[in-house]
């Protein structure tokens, strides 16, 4: 069947199951090399195609009578969804059409949950599709010990009974997580721990959470809820607190009984950086249109010819040189969409939508929309009234100025971006990633709304705009003020600690 050549040009999949139904004989008499034109495999294709299209119809057709998030197979369309929420009476918020498939398919579980910290938790990962761990803030809330206060037995809290037993252990009494310290104890550190568990194996230890960590699952518990934190700030973080009275924001405003924190994972890039997409790319010299997608190209980019068309893409170095190109030609010799782009030089027009510029920028001809010059120098040269510059809806450096620019609706606030532990030798360092490295460019909450919401469609400016990053975060925040009780208020804290798998002690005693 290899050497049959009609066989192979079938493109259908119900056409080439209607090939191998035919006997043997048929099949030999529509080949090429036996004097046939493959008239029959063509016709079988044609009818297969058909009966696909019919096929996928009626698949469509079921799936759109499920507003849900199938495991596989086909999902209903998006715009469906506002008629079944109004069906559950659900107001939907998430920018993602899977988070907003949740809202319709969890409405009534979460509404009999209402006000519960699993729904809580539930609804946040839900909505912005993202990992998030929950605290509530009355219990991080420094109280008064009181003489004749019940103890929860240590067992139920996820601990040794050797806690409970006072007598025979007071150095263990002394550290019972149920009671209501508010000083910290030096001696022993408080942070998370991974359990040991077999895989799709469940914990019988009540205190323990399922967790995904930068993408691997994994059951973990809190270890000395009263030592010393050892990342303050973090969800690993229990210690107690006084009461702050400050309007809470992604900084301070945490520890009080009318709060409920969410620490959630910060996004690290806009695809998987994979192998596969990083490439080499050197010089490009062919006088055509070269088009690179969802590629991370790591060397400096040459163009000599031709023009350039990144869709997706992370551009640490580009340089655009084509003779013949003018500041009045109509075709930019550079259209990006999506893409994360360091230095670049470009002689001649270019088209920039939804991009980051990390570094320099140099251009004859700009036309940006929604885009972020973070922090580098952007060089225009003078334009004419007839082909002007043109920004609109971006951040631009200060005072930036040329001949025929028009600009509407700009800011010059500056960008903030996360910080996130790396590995760097014997050493975790705390910085800002690199090119190249997950979470780079990303959005800090810290960034001034005039660029987290600044784009023309209300998103964040630059190349995360697709993924919804700044909107998911708040939609969050508006989703559960519908199901938390009244006077309670989430704060949203972004933990790059979720993006580090808990350890295992080597001795238990050392905890």
């Amino acid at each position: 069947m290899s050497t049959n050549k009609p066989y192979q040009n079938i493109q259908s999949k119900t056409g080439r199951q209607l090939y191998d139904l035919l006997p043997e004989v048929y099949r030999s008499r529509d080949r090429e090399d036996a004097g046939g034109n493959g008239d029959l495999a063509k016709y079988l294709d044609a009818c297969g195609e058909l009966l696909d299209l019919i096929r996928h119809t009626l698949d469509q057709r079921l799936a759109d009578s499920f507003p849900d998030n199938p495991e596989k197979g086909l999902a209903c369309q998006p715009w469906l969804l506002p008629y079944f929420a109004r069906l559950v009476d659900a107001r939907l918020v998430s920018p993602d059409d899977k988070g907003r498939r949740d809202e319709v398919g969890n409405a009534v579980a979460w509404r009999q949950r209402k006000g519960t910290r699993t729904a809580v938790e539930q609804i946040a990962e839900s909505v912005a599709r993202t990992e998030t761990e929950v605290q509530e803030g009355w219990k991080r809330v420094a109280i008064t010990p009181r003489i004749g206060m019940p103890l929860l037995p240590a067992t139920a809290l996820g601990e040794s009974d050797l806690f409970d037993k006072h007598r025979q252990h007071p150095a263990w009494a002394a550290r019972h997580p149920g009671l209501p310290s508010a000083v910290v104890d030096l001696r022993y550190p408080s942070r998370a721990m991974r359990l040991d568990t077999a895989t799709n194996a469940t914990p019988q230890n009540p205190a323990a959470h399922l967790t995904e960590f930068a993408g691997e699952k994994s059951w973990w518990r809190q270890v000395n809820p009263h030592g010393a934190p050892c990342f303050p700030g973090s969800f690993e973080d229990v210690s107690s607190r006084t009461v702050d009275m400050r309007t809470p924001n992604w900084q301070h405003g945490h520890f009080h009984p009318k709060r409920v924190l969410l620490f959630v994972s910060p996004p690290t890039c806009f695809f998987d950086l994979e192998p596969d997409n990083f490439q080499e790319w050197s010089e490009l010299e062919e006088d055509n249109e070269h088009v690179l997608e969802n590629q991370v190209v790591t060397e400096p980019l040459m163009v000599t010819a031709g023009r350039l068309k990144l869709v997706h893409c992370m551009v640490k170095n580009l340089n655009i040189d084509v003779p013949e190109a003018s500041a009045e030609d109509e075709k930019p010799v550079l259209i990006a969409r999506d893409c994360l782009i360091g230095e670049a030089v470009i002689n001649g027009p270019a088209r920039l939508e939804y991009c980051t510029i990390t570094g320099n920028f140099t251009c004859r001809r700009l036309q940006a929309s929604d885009s972020l010059f973070a922090g580098g120098k952007l060089t225009l040269e003078d334009a004419t009234d007839q082909f002007p510059h043109c920004i609109r809806y971006s951040r631009v450096p200060p005072g930036l100025s040329a001949k025929g620019l028009l600009m509407y609706h700009n800011t010059t606030e500056q960008p903030a971006f996360f910080n996130f532990e790396f590995d760097e030798g014997d050493h975790a360092v705390w910085r800002q990633a690199r090119f190249g490295e997950p979470g780079y460019a990303v959005l800090h909450p810290a960034t001034p709304e005039a660029i987290r919401f600044g784009a023309e469609d209300g998103g964040e400016m630059g190349a995360y705009h697709s993924r919804h990053y700044c909107l998911l975060h708040a939609a969050i925040l508006e989703k559960l003020r519908d199901f938390l009780p009244l006077g309670i208020e989430a704060v949203l804290i972004p933990d790059p600690r979720l993006q580090r798998l808990p350890i295992v002690p080597c001795e238990p005693q050392d905890f």
